[in-house]
Parts: structure tokens; sequence; C-alpha cells
């Protein structure tokens, strides 16, 4: 095994225990937001989320396993348009996984919060410890942090959908209690419909790590239905569930959701249960996050967007110095987060994730007309149309992020554009006086090792 190399050591059950580990985190915490947005109806909105995000991933299959490296959006959007729009696609790529791990590492800190009190404060010192930890564990052999990621996911998997089961099947449960489904009328379903695609944020992952797959890249496809499936199905239980049994008002006081409905039915066996698998959601989910920023920067390194040095790999097989930016990302917003954490990261998240997929799927259509020859193991079907159905999916998320924003999450939002502006000129200047080394390069099939071809 070249050890300059990122390590094939990804299974297909790994990578979906990854996608949707990214997907599935902390909702414990964030299913009072979904709440505010749709009440119970937000059962619905994940549903039609789903089914609109599923166009958007049949489109990820396809890119995926025609251009199978590091990168991913990042490489597409490059091949399709050029290297400048590939390197901003990058840019706010990371923006969306590093902003994921203060989601994950405040959902940690604030399900302590269910074990003894806590301050805000507290849980800004939790969410900093974790993510040095963090820092530690992801420098370790992909292959095992997916194997104890995979171990941890399917624990959280099946007690959580027993917890759900187990609220719906109790005496205090009512459908009554479910209506109306929709407080807030189409307006609030409709925002659900847009903002919840942060739920959904964890099927991008996929494309990050396919270059250290070990399975045929005809399947990918699999791996992104896969996680998708089980995601819906923890997310819809659990609204089900907890809706049935407590009112929107009791859900909006209530800090750490699933395990106070537990309490409230006299099971608080089931709700220690629940804190350890909300735990363990929050520790997959930041894996995958993590893994996938620093193969975002690994990849721009390649194609030379950003300093050659970030594709430096460590005898595991991870790209450290990749790994020690994603960290300092990490720490930056966990440390700058407000108390009102979710709303902020919400409209951020769906407005970046609305501006990325809509260049993925004009990627997607672009490279249909313009490279109709080069291999792809997974043909997306219905083409053209498919990739038709996404854009309108994303113009939809662009529009109602843009409604939902606040004037401080846009700040922070361009404040955040003009560093990757700064660096994207920085690398401009360095193609002038070294060009030997910043000379623009673009990933294509052509690059792929037909010796690790699978």
């Amino acid at each position: 095994m070249n050890e300059n190399k990122l390590h094939r050591e990804l299974s297909l059950k790994h990578l979906i225990a990854l996608a949707a580990g990214g997907m599935i985190g902390g909702w414990m915490v964030e299913i009072k937001y979904w709440f505010e947005l749709s009440g119970a109806g937000s059962f619905w909105a994940l549903l039609t989320t789903a089914v609109l995000v599923f166009p958007l991933c049949l489109v990820y299959s396809e890119l995926s396993s025609m251009l199978p490296f590091a990168g991913g959006v990042n490489t597409w959007i490059s091949n399709a348009f050029n290297w400048d729009l590939g390197w901003y696609s990058a840019w706010f790529v990371l923006l969306l996984y590093v902003l994921a791990m203060p989601t994950v590492t405040y959902g940690i800190a604030t399900m302590a919060g269910y074990l003894f009190p806590i301050t805000f404060a507290q849980v800004k010192i939790i969410a900093l410890i974790v993510t040095l930890t963090w820092l530690v564990i992801t420098n370790l052999r992909v292959g095992i942090l997916a194997k104890v990621q995979s171990v941890m996911f399917w624990i959280m998997v099946i007690v959580s959908a027993f917890a759900s089961i187990n609220f719906i099947l109790d005496s205090e449960w009512s459908y009554q209690t479910l209506t109306p489904w929709f407080p807030k009328g189409f307006s609030g379903y409709g925002a659900a419909v847009g903002l919840l695609i942060m739920k959904f944020i964890g099927f991008d992952l996929i494309p990050q790590l396919c270059e250290e797959t070990n399975f045929p890249h005809k399947d990918i496809w699999k791996a992104f239905a896969g996680s998708l499936v089980i995601t819906v199905l923890i997310y819809g239980l659990a609204v089900f569930g907890i809706g049935g049994i407590v009112t929107n008002e009791w859900i909006a006081n209530t800090d750490v959701v699933d395990p106070r409905v537990a309490d409230l039915i006299g099971k608080h066996w089931l709700a220690y249960g629940i804190v350890i698998s909300g735990l363990f959601a929050c520790l997959t989910t930041i894996s995958g996050f993590w893994l996938s920023a620093s193969r975002t920067l690994y990849g721009a390194a390649k194609q030379r967007q950003i300093s050659g040095s970030l594709t430096a790999i460590n005898k595991y097989g991870q790209p450290w110095k990749a790994n020690i930016v994603v960290g300092i990302f990490a720490l930056y917003f966990t440390v700058f987060a407000p108390e009102d954490w979710l709303n902020y990261i919400y409209t951020i998240y769906g407005l970046t994730a609305g501006i990325v997929y809509l260049m993925v799927s004009l990627s997607f259509i672009k490279l249909r007309k313009t490279k109709p020859d080069w291999e792809r193991p997974y043909k997306a079907p219905g083409g053209i149309i498919l990739g038709v159905l996404a854009l309108i999916y994303t113009l939809w998320i662009i529009y109602i992020s843009l409604k939902e924003i606040t004037e401080t999450s846009l700040i922070i939002l361009l404040g955040y554009l003009g560093v990757g502006i700064c660096l994207h000129l920085y690398a401009k200047h360095k193609q002038k006086v070294d060009p030997e080394n910043w000379a623009p390069k673009i990933t294509t099939i052509d690059d792929i090792d037909s010796t690790e071809t699978i």
C-alpha cells in the first residue's frame, strides 16, 4: 500500500454508517427547532425533504462514481466550469462540515445537562474539550475509526427506534396530541422543507470519502439510499413518538426532549438509554464531518488551490495537517457560537448547502452534455430531467434560507466568504511567483489509478 495515498479501508456498510451518522446527530436537542418550525408536521416536512433530496443523491451517486476523488464537489465543479468556481465550492463545503461540529459538540454538552445542571458557559467548555479530543482521534487509521463508529451507530439506531416505538405504544400517547399537524400552516411547513435540509447534510460526506472505499463504484448509490432511509426512519419515529405525548409548548421549554419525555411517562431507565444512544449519535456525526472536512482540504491542495503541504499523509493514512486546520476552524465556531446556536447554525447551513447543491446540479447537467464519453460506473436514471429536479429544490432551499436568515448569521457568512476570497487571491499570486508548485491543476478521470480502480 502506498503510504503517500489515502488508504482504501471503507466498506459499503462503513460508508453508510458514516453518512447516516452525519445526518443523525443531536436530534434530541434540535427537535425543539423542528417543532418550532412546523409542530408535529415536521414529520411530513422531513419526509418531503427526503423525497426532494433523493434526486440530488442520485446526482451525487453518478458524479462520485465518475470522479471518485477526495474533494468530490470541488472536482466535479472544476471539471464542469473552472478551477476558480471549484475553489469556492470547496470553501463552502468546508463550512458545512466545520459548522456541523459545534452543533454536535454542543449537543453532547447539552445532553450532559440531563445528568446534572449546566450553564451555557459550561456547555461551551465541554464542547471545546470534545473538539480537542477528536483532533487527536481523527489522526488514527480510518479503518479503525470506521469500525468503532459503525458499532456506535448501530447501537444508536436500535436504541432510538426502540425508544420511539416505546413512546408510541405507551398509554400516554394520543393521536389527538399530534394535532394540529401544521400550527403555522403552509408557511411553517414550507420553511421546514427548506431548512431541514441541514438534517440530511451527511449524504454529501460520501464523495469526500470515495477515494478510500474498497467496493465497486457502481454500488455507491447504495450508500446514499441506505443512509437516507435509515435517517428518515429514525427522525420520523422520533417526531411521531414525542408529538403524540407532549405539546409544542412543552417541547419549547425543555432542554433535552427525548429523555425528558421518557421521565414524564415514568420510564427513567429508558431515559438513560436514550442519552447514551444520543451521545453515540453525536460521536458518529463528528467523526464523519471531521474526516470529510479534512478530505475537502486535501482535495483542494491536490488541485493547488491551497498549499500543497495539506496533502501530507501520516503513517495511519490520515491527512494530518488538513486535520489540524479543520480543528482550528471547529474551535473557532465553537468558541463564538451564540446561546441561540440552533437558529444561527440552521440558517447559515441552509443557504450554504443550497449554493453548493445548486452548483452540483448544474455541474451534473453540464457534464452530461460536455463529457458524455466519460465512464460512469453508476449512471443516474432520468438524465438531464433528474438534474433539473434537483436544481429546482436547491433554489427553494436558497429562497427559504435567505428569508429566514438573521443579520448576524449573514455577516458571519460574508466574513467567511471574505477569507475564502483572500485565500483565492493568494493562490493566484503564488501561481505567478511560484508556478512550479502552484500551477492550477484539475483532477480528471485520467488521474484515476487503474491499479486501484474497483
